[in-house]
């Protein structure tokens, strides 16, 4: 009857609103690239019929928009007290990474990133009726990355004790102990282990334990600071640290087919290449025609952060100078300032202030890309099938670098040898003429688009377990509960070693007293003879 075919439509229009969840992200503004996969895996589940609300503070007031399209955005104005953090990011440090090599001369005063997320956080905490408002809603599950602590405290006042844990980053090892992710510093490269690979040498494991213990006794000396922030809101309010570790799962934006093998665990699941856009697009008439104006198309981009204006002016004129020696190739060469004029009189050095990077990539007459080496870009172009040069500024870009050797899809030129044109004439001549880098790449493409399942399936499936069944404690391994010395076994190792030498030691005395004896014996046999 019509009546009954009414009734079948209405239930099919509002089944998927019956099995909708409701999801809160924690997103602050704190840099473009974070702010972006965020948006994305949220509009990945808003994708899947769920309600996402996203707290978006606003860390940096440069960066605009909350990197979603679908979600529901509550913007969190920025607190006076960071504003130091976006003069130290948008001023200081961007000049420094260009400059410096070392990563604590880049980082200096970097104290005030520390003070900002303290002062944004109070912020947070305090804008009108924001906890009534998240009590409220009634969220199913909290997600956020592990910048700082203040989500995790939100995520309790909210009455929320289902979260994840959603990494912008392949690698962060000073979460370890929070986020409940394994590692090995013998064969892992840390974050920031520059260009040591996975076969490192006795003082890059030195350096690589280090790195991977220090990050992570910084990070904790930072605690109390955020501790002080919701035991003035709250006296009794619990421990931010128990509350962090006590997530149930670790989405990570990394690829075990193209990333380092690590260590892993029930709880982490890898995601990397869920924030790559689905379907490029066919470029229009302008960008097509630049593609169509020689043989081979090179792309050079550097990212958001590391502004191509700001390297120093023999960095710039070595890139020109290298175009000028290819006039058979163009040369797309993202640059801020137009003003500049670098590109007069080389007629095959495109410069632009913006580019559809993803679209460019995609298109087959793009022969090279000469990136940063950020996350977004190589997992772009390992999508792309597109080899690399990557020139690494700072930070994971030095592992991304390693990475892109690792597989064969590519060559890295150190910042500073830019100062000399040959050494980037010299990749790029390289990756044109050597057939090996184009075949690699082409081959991971294949790979990462033939998985059995997507990265937006795989992240969707998991939350939506999560929001049914967690908290999802089954998962807890006790090695968070152990110190360096007792997850490495080291004390282990050094009660064997001591015990051994103890008991080899006590072996060669016996062996001492007993010849002593067995010769003295002998002696005095042979006097009284």
């Amino acid at each position: 009857s019509s009546t009954m075919r009414q009734l079948h439509i209405l239930i099919v229009l509002f089944f998927p609103f019956c099995n909708s969840l409701k999801f809160l992200a924690y997103s602050p503004k704190f840099g473009s690239s974070h702010v972006q996969f965020m948006g994305k895996i949220s509009d990945v589940l808003v994708e899947a019929g769920h309600e996402v609300v996203m707290i978006s503070p606003q860390m940096d007031t440069l960066i605009k928009g909350a990197g979603t399209k679908k979600a529901r955005v509550i913007e969190i104005p920025q607190a006076p007290g960071a504003q130091v953090f976006e003069e130290f990011v948008n001023n200081k440090m961007v000049k420094n990474i260009w400059r410096e090599s070392s990563m604590f001369k880049m980082m200096d005063g970097a104290e005030v990133i520390m003070e900002a997320n303290i002062a944004q956080c109070n912020a947070t905490l305090y804008h009108p009726g924001i906890v009534e408002l998240l009590r409220k809603e009634k969220f199913d599950v909290g997600y956020t990355e592990s910048i700082d602590f203040c989500s995790m405290g939100l995520f309790h006042l909210a009455g929320i004790d289902k979260y994840a844990i959603t990494e912008s980053l392949a690698m962060v090892d000073g979460n370890f102990f929070y986020s409940q992710i394994p590692s090995n510093p013998a064969y892992v490269p840390s974050f920031t282990s520059g260009f040591a690979g996975e076969n490192m040498t006795f003082l890059e494991r030195t350096a690589n334990l280090l790195i991977t213990v220090m990050t992570g006794m910084s990070k904790e000396s930072f605690l109390d600071q955020w501790q002080k922030v919701f035991r003035a809101y709250q006296p009794d309010f619990p421990s931010l640290k128990e509350l962090t570790v006590r997530n149930s799962l670790v989405f990570m934006n990394s690829d075990p087919l193209v990333d380092f093998p690590r260590p892993s665990a029930a709880r982490i699941i890898d995601i990397g290449g869920i924030a790559v856009s689905d379907g490029a697009k066919k470029l229009d008439t302008t960008w097509s025609g630049i593609m169509d104006l020689r043989p081979q198309t090179v792309l050079i981009s550097f990212g958001t952060f590391a502004k191509a204006h700001l390297m120093l002016d023999e960095y710039k004129k070595s890139i020109v100078e290298t175009a000028k020696k290819f006039p058979e190739v163009t040369f797309i060469w993202k640059y801020e300032i137009p003003e500049h004029k670098l590109s007069e009189g080389v007629d095959n050095l495109v410069e632009t202030t913006w580019m559809p990077q993803s679209d460019i990539l995609d298109d087959p007459r793009l022969s090279a890309f000469v990136s940063h080496g950020g996350q977004a870009s190589v997992t772009e172009s390992y999508y792309a099938g597109v080899p690399l040069i990557v020139i690494p500024i700072c930070f994971d870009q030095l592992r991304n670098a390693a990475q892109v050797l690792r597989n064969g899809v590519g060559l890295v030129v150190e910042k500073t040898n830019l100062v000399n044109s040959e050494k980037l004439e010299g990749a790029i001549r390289e990756i044109l003429t050597n057939t090996k880098y184009g075949s690699n790449a082409r081959k991971i493409q294949k790979m990462l688009k033939d998985r059995p399942f997507s990265m937006s399936e795989i992240f969707v499936r998991n939350m939506e377990f999560l929001a049914k069944h967690g908290p999802l404690r089954q998962l807890d391994h006790y090695g968070r509960h152990l110190n360096v010395f007792q997850y490495y076994l080291i004390d282990v190792i050094a009660f064997i070693t001591v015990t051994a030498l103890t008991g080899l030691i006590i072996l060669l005395i016996l062996i001492r007293t007993c010849l002593r004896c067995i010769i003295g014996s002998f002696t005095s046999k042979t006097k009284l003879e």
